[in-house]
């Protein structure tokens, strides 16, 4: 290996004679990433010496510590980006000869990325110069842990761990040999820890899949999941006119928050290719649906939910789609991120009440009963402006929204409205306003 290396590390240092420092500085720190062999402290113990060398004043290394944090987080990404690919090819062929699935694999990362401690936790690895960077960027995806929090977290906390290694450069390359000798066992040791640990954990996940994952789950987990994964849903009603006004409902298709059974609220959450499946067969039923007006919730999912169910429509594509804050999903407050599985296995009533009580207000959140009066309010305002018109307008929303429109078009009670239960995407209701 060292035989292999070796000739980039010399490429490397030809690089920062001829370059500038920060072309060097990007250059370099991202094939250090990308190639895990590397030193780290290489690349920014020299930058810090040309810095130095230049006349830069110290405050200079605060800039280089920044460029090099962007390039390795890209490289970090790639890494993640090969990792994820090669962990669906090889999991989805050969997983199923060791016994572990390409689902299994993937629930770790579920694991750990629902509060703030695991994003600590990442923070620290890519902050210490002992940490080995790129195992690190492999594991999360391997385990596909979500890309925002990867990237997040290895930008910052990559900030300081170069500002460590340039500092030393900077102050002088030949007092901090030492230093920079024991990073580099630390690093490489950290390599083997990591890589250990790996082996480790697939290991014991593979032992205990049984009560940890899909297939052979405790009757309670299996019970729980399947409470929250809208297996019963309500029917929509459907009252549609050629003659009048009518107004199309949807809900937006699964997300990844839905999958990973966590309250989404306010936050944004992408859809799955499950969701945009789901939204493609409502653009089946939409196709050939005269629609004039497109209205959507702000929030990223009802709008992808949105383009794709209008994709099959040929008037209604290119239609401009306007955002209104009134129709967007229920806020909850301090629960958002939170796993309504973990809830539900420690307190069913609890979560119940979360998600099921009209008047309960999750602290900093909305109750039902809230998001009904914004909902009403939108209604109380659209009506008017399409009654008597034959203006057909569909609307993208939430779960918590569209209860709200069947309260206020059906007239269910508080407590009907509170347990209506709506598919995500798939299907509509529709509602005539008639003159």
């Amino acid at each position: 290996m060292g035989n292999l290396i070796l000739p980039i590390i010399e490429y490397l240092e030809k690089l920062s004679l001829q370059v500038p420092l920060e072309v060097f500085t990007v250059v370099g720190t991202f094939l250090e990433e990308v190639i895990a062999p590397i030193p780290s402290p290489f690349v920014l113990t020299t930058a810090g010496s040309i810095t130095a060398a230049q006349n830069n004043p110290l405050s200079y290394i605060f800039y280089i510590a920044l460029l090099g944090a962007i390039s390795k987080t890209l490289g970090g990404w790639l890494l993640y980006t090969v990792s994820d690919k090669a962990e669906d090819f090889l999991f989805s062929k050969f997983g199923k000869f060791i016994g572990v699935t390409q689902g299994e694999i993937e629930k770790i990362g579920k694991y750990l990325n629902g509060g703030w401690r695991d994003k600590v936790v990442l923070f620290v690895l890519r902050a210490l110069p002992v940490a080995p960077s790129s195992p690190i960027s492999i594991t999360c995806g391997l385990i596909k842990l979500n890309i925002k929090t990867f990237l997040v977290t290895t930008f910052l906390g990559t900030i300081i761990r170069n500002l460590c290694y340039l500092y030393l450069g900077y102050t002088g390359l030949s007092a901090s040999k030492s230093v920079v000798s024991g990073l580099e066992t630390g690093e490489s040791i950290g390599q083997i820890v990591v890589m250990v640990g790996i082996t480790v954990l697939l290991a014991w996940g593979f032992t205990k899949r049984k009560k940890m994952f899909g297939g052979e789950e405790n009757t309670k987990i299996t019970e729980a999941k399947d409470l929250l994964k809208y297996k019963k849903v309500d029917p929509l009603p459907k009252e549609e006119s050629e003659e009048f006004s009518t107004l199309y409902i949807f809900r937006h298709g699964e997300t990844e928050d839905n999958a990973q059974f966590i309250f989404s609220g306010w936050r944004e959450a992408k859809l799955t290719e499950n969701g945009k499946k789901q939204a493609l067969v409502l653009a089946g039923k939409l196709k050939d649906k005269k629609i004039d007006m497109l209205i959507s919730s702000p929030q990223i999912r009802a709008i992808d939910t949105l383009k794709i169910a209008l994709s099959k429509n040929r008037e209604a594509i290119n239609l401009e789609v306007k955002m209104d804050e009134r129709i967007k999903e229920r806020s909850y407050g301090d629960y958002t991120g939170k796993s309504k599985l973990d809830i539900q296995l420690e307190d069913p009533e609890k979560l119940k009440k979360i998600r099921r009580s009209w008047d309960f207000i999750p602290p900093n959140g909305e109750s039902i009963e809230m998001v009904y009066k914004r909902v009403a309010e939108f209604c109380d305002e659209l009506i008017p402006q399409i009654k008597g018109k034959n203006i057909n307008v569909a609307i993208s929303c939430h779960g918590n929204s569209i209860r709200c429109f069947r309260k206020y078009f059906e007239g269910l009670s508080n407590e009907q409205t509170a347990k209506v239960e709506t598919p995500l995407g798939q299907d509509y209701a529709a509602y005539t306003i008639k003159d």
